[in-house]
């Protein structure tokens, strides 16, 4: 495993309508990617950049065989409506048929629901369960629009869950976008622009960042954010939403790699794909305290500061079962099991350089739980904060969670 040309549609700016087809079938997960509990009980313990499955109890945990294009995508069919967006107003103009090669499934209304979403709002899922109370907070915002699942491996296992156990919303699409061209593809970034929810299943981050940055995909996501629409991600998912993302290139990295050198081969740090409001100045990180990441995320914060990406950097660190539910105004809460860790830089690293240990002193570590609130992307929260340090390459407390 690694460890554009955009061909961006004008005709997006305005309202616009496509249309898909029903499908079902078998439901293997992922062949990269993240780790979770499936609804047959399977588990994995590799890491969420690298590993096999999905962070989803509602994708099961097998590796995907070979897989043809899905049997049930249709071709010739388009609807006349609009995707709601009423700031641009315009002509409804109908999407492209679905490429052959395009894996999708469906299940609801084929048509554009034509509604409002009440976002921007954000989903920040940390692996593992699903968490059901952040879906029911996102159901709420969709306005009974349409849902769009994103993943470049596995299957529909998201689509009954979200459309039947969770509901609100008038379809659920998953579309397994899983090269560059059908990252660019006009069914594709019309069905994410118009879109009401967007979530990023649990993957591969490096192939979401390959595939996805700087292409369609992407730019469909900002358009899908900027009509107010719910973004999500969990595991990989969520590791691609930042402004700052941990590219995982050339595998994962483990908190005492990064903190014996922060320049090491495995530490790929990128500019991440999206410009979202509230995570100006973020990077963010999952399976956390579950896989011990507290060190990778100070490298992490530590190398986009000495590389001079930001003066003040954000680290977002999110355990499993477990969400941080980010509302319009950036106001964010805490639900789930486990803890949502901040981490805060504190100017420029003492020692952070190439086949040396990491030292950088005194950042600021807050941890939420359940019902704790923070406001993003200014950081500020009732919590109080603790200070984090790392001498060379330990950290001091040695146990910060």
């Amino acid at each position: 495993m690694q460890r554009n040309a955009i061909a961006l549609l004008l005709l997006l700016r305005g309202t616009i309508a496509c249309s898909a087809s029903e499908g079902a079938g078998p439901i293997p997960n992922d062949a990269t990617g993240s780790d979770s509990t499936g609804p047959q009980g399977g588990t994995s313990s590799e890491p969420d950049d690298v590993s096999s499955g999905s962070s989803s109890t509602n994708d099961p945990q097998a590796p995907e065989t070979a897989a043809s294009a899905d049997a049930s995508t249709s071709g010739g069919q388009t609807s006349e409506t609009t995707t709601g967006d009423e700031s641009t107003g315009g002509a409804s103009v109908p999407c492209p048929e679905a490429p052959d090669s395009l894996a999708r499934w469906l299940v609801g209304n084929d048509a554009d629901a034509d509604v409002s979403p009440a976002g921007p709002s954000l989903v920040m899922m940390g692996g593992g369960p699903d968490v059901d109370a952040a879906f029911v907070w996102w159901r709420d915002r969709l306005s009974n629009g349409d849902v769009v699942v994103l993943r470049a491996t596995g299957e529909d296992g998201y689509n009954d869950y979200l459309f039947t156990d969770i509901g609100g919303a008038d379809s659920v699409e998953t579309l397994r976008v899983d090269s560059a061209t059908l990252a660019d593809d006009p069914y594709v970034v019309c069905r994410i622009a118009q879109a009401e929810g967007v979530f990023l299943a649990g993957g591969d981050q490096s192939t979401y960042m390959t595939l996805w940055k700087d292409h369609g995909v992407g730019d469909a996501l900002m358009q899908a954010w900027d009509r107010g629409a719910v973004l999500g991600g969990t595991s990989a998912g969520l590791a691609v939403l930042g402004e700052f993302v941990f590219g995982a290139y050339n595998d994962t990295v483990y908190s005492d790699e990064a903190l014996g050198d922060p320049y090491n081969r495995y530490m790929t740090m990128d500019q991440g794909m999206l410009a979202l409001a509230p995570l100006v100045g973020v990077v963010t990180d999952t399976h956390f305290a579950q896989r011990d990441r507290m060190g990778r995320l100070l490298a992490f914060v530590a190398r986009i500061v000495q590389d001079g990406w930001a003066d003040t950097v954000m680290g977002i660190g999110v355990d499993e079962a477990t969400a941080l539910l980010v509302d319009a105004d950036g106001s964010a809460t805490v639900v789930g099991e486990g803890s949502v860790y901040v981490l805060r830089s504190a100017g420029i690293p003492q020692v952070c350089a190439a086949d040396e240990p990491l030292s950088y002193a005194e950042l600021e570590l807050v941890r939420l739980q359940a019902g704790d609130a923070i406001a993003l992307p200014a950081g500020t929260t009732d919590v109080p904060a603790t200070a984090l340090s790392a001498f060379g390459g330990a950290l001091d407390p040695a146990d910060p969670y």
